[in-house]
């Protein structure tokens, strides 16, 4: 995760006027001021917003972010259901059927070296990556975890639970979006665990926080994901202590 430095407007969320600096990671698919990228393996334009428009972007990419910003189900009743990690991630996926599963396409994405593959190409046993969550390098894949920035259980409370196991599984694997799948170490995911901004913040790295936060907003803006108000309240305050500069707090279905 490698940010942003580009501004957008702010918006309106429960009565707080927030904002958030856009950062993005700065390999291949970041996203531009448009709202649209380019997506990582398939040399293709994809697009987050429903205003966004770029030449060469396909309609049926443009349907596609409508059909990932558009709610498909009452969260309350969302709520009821209990959460089983499973029903969203039984293993990683190989979406492109290179044998390269999600987790190694987001170890490739990520090193800031080209990466030493095994004898099958199949799996990735060195690079270096820099773990946004505390600052430190690893060059070991093995001491790494791919880390759901909104975490699972964390998406099944806001609103996940009602959405079919396709959809639950695309969000899992989601590597359209470079904010969603995170390279960090193992031990700071785990003390993550399936918090949100109300109970976790990188602290390690105090200079993540307002990348943090504001890719936060943006992955539950992708999915039509809620907010809930202690969830709000800590955006509002770990930007302003971290002076975050325009971080707009989304509400379901995006700008």
């Amino acid at each position: 995760m490698r940010f942003r430095s580009q501004s957008v407007c702010a918006v309106l969320g429960a009565g707080l006027c927030l904002a958030l600096a856009v950062a993005a990671k700065a390999h291949p698919g970041r996203l531009a001021a448009d709202g649209c990228h380019n997506e990582r393996r398939a040399g293709t334009c994809h697009c987050h917003r429903l205003d966004a428009a770029r030449p060469g972007c396909s309609a049926a990419a443009l349907r596609g972010a409508h059909d990932l910003q558009r709610p498909t189900a009452d969260a309350n009743n969302a709520r009821s259901s209990r959460y089983h990690r499973a029903d969203w991630l039984p293993r990683w996926a190989d979406a492109d059927g290179d044998c390269q599963s999600t987790r190694h396409e987001v170890l490739i994405a990520e090193s800031r070296v080209p990466v030493t593959l095994s004898a099958s190409r199949c799996q990735v046993q060195r690079g270096e990556w820099l773990d946004p969550y505390t600052g430190r390098l690893y060059t070991n894949p093995r001491e790494l975890d791919i880390d759901h920035l909104v975490p699972l259980a964390e998406a099944h409370r806001s609103g996940g639970a009602a959405w079919s196991q396709r959809r639950k599984r695309a969000f899992a694997n989601d590597l359209r979006f470079d904010a969603t799948l995170v390279a960090v170490s193992r031990s700071e995911n785990r003390s993550k665990g399936a918090r949100d901004p109300a109970r976790w913040v990188p602290r390690n790295n105090p200079r993540a926080i307002c990348a943090y936060l504001r890719d936060w907003v943006q992955v539950k803006a992708r999915w039509a994901l809620e907010m809930d108000a202690a969830e709000r309240q800590a955006i509002a305050r770990h930007s302003q202590q971290s002076g975050c500069a325009d971080i707009a707090i989304l509400t379901p279905g995006g700008p």
